[in-house]
């Protein structure tokens, strides 16, 4: 057993924090200080925003809440974001006039100051703007969503090419350098990218009811091969290297009403491979039943002196409809990992 479960903190609610979601656990190295962002209502207006927006609050190493907290954004959409060093980034679904986009800002996180804010126009409705990932590769930022010439979400009949994700790319100042859009292999949203040795390791699902798959590109973007990783499962969202194995943060999506996949009830798992993306260790980090009426999503993983924090988000589900009633509540749950790097 490679995971040893520690404890878990629930981030929210508390008296000015009402909901949160889209959970993301990072580390600010000037402060010395996690910090975890969520989007959701909030108990009374702050930084501007009325209702929602995405705020922080302010942990310690030892995952103690400092009572530092704040808004930075009055988005109440899909976003993601990364932290590069001691600066954050973030992009949310938006649009301005008829233009459909992202709103990305840059965030100096020693004193949350926002340092760029500006809207990024996409090519609609080919280019998603929906659960975008934002990734800081080989000295640059990849902001991704879903790309489809159809139209339309897709489907295992959905013919080779015509889906894929689409990624722009961006200086630390938020200045456009180009895009590629990836249909090799088909691919979905809800994914995330590492760079390591020369290779891309992008980490998706073929399908949103399909499989958590590997693809692998080299320096130029070429497709060098990949393979299934986890069945029944998508959103990949959390991914870390430690220079020997790699862990991912992803969603369970086995408990499925077949054929139709919905209601679909899920679960946040954290598994660990090799260099070689064979699979070491896997543990649930939540085991709901449909009966519980909890519905857990959106990971993310950091790691931090030998400890792994998988952030997410958990709503409740009304039992007679089996619709989610958008009340999430943020969490981390932290394993120790029991055998030297």
């Amino acid at each position: 057993m490679l995971f040893k479960f520690v404890r878990t903190v629930q981030v929210t609610p508390d008296s000015r924090f009402l909901t949160g979601a889209f959970a993301r656990i990072t580390y600010v190295p000037a402060t010395d200080r996690f910090v975890v962002t969520f989007g959701g209502r909030l108990a009374q207006p702050s930084a501007g925003c009325m209702d929602k927006a995405y705020s922080y609050k302010i942990y310690t190493t030892g995952m103690q809440a400092t009572g530092e907290a704040g808004t930075f954004s009055c988005d109440p959409v899909d976003a993601g974001s990364v932290m590069v060093d001691n600066t954050y980034y973030f992009a949310a679904m938006a649009r301005v006039s008829k233009q459909v986009g992202w709103h990305l800002l840059k965030i100096d996180a020693t004193h949350w100051k926002t340092l760029v804010d500006t809207f990024y126009p996409l090519d609609s409705p080919k280019e998603a703007e929906g659960d975008p990932m934002v990734a800081y590769v080989n000295g640059q930022l990849d902001i991704s969503s879903t790309y489809s010439t159809i139209n339309k979400p897709p489907i295992p009949t959905t013919p080779a090419g015509s889906y894929g994700t689409h990624h722009h790319f961006f200086s630390t100042d938020l200045q456009f350098l180009g895009k590629r859009i990836l249909t090799n292999p088909g691919q979905i949203n809800g994914s995330y990218e590492i760079y390591v040795d020369g290779v891309y390791y992008l980490v998706t699902a073929n399908f949103y009811d399909g499989d958590v798959i590997l693809a692998k590109y080299d320096q130029d973007w070429n497709y060098i091969g990949g393979k299934t990783l986890i069945r029944q499962a998508h959103w990949s969202t959390g991914l870390v290297y430690d220079g020997q194995r790699f862990y991912l943060a992803y969603t369970d999506t086995s408990q499925r009403n077949t054929p139709h996949f919905f209601p679909v009830h899920l679960n946040i798992h954290l598994a660990a491979f090799d260099r070689d993306w064979n699979l070491i260790d896997d543990v649930a980090v939540t085991s709901f039943t449909p009966s519980d009426n909890r519905q857990p999503g959106r990971p993310w993983v950091m790691l931090s002196n030998q400890r792994l924090y998988v952030s997410y988000d958990i709503d409740t589900i009304d039992s007679a409809t089996q619709e989610e009633q958008q009340k999430w509540q943020a969490y981390v749950s932290i394993y120790e990992l029991t055998l030297g790097p």
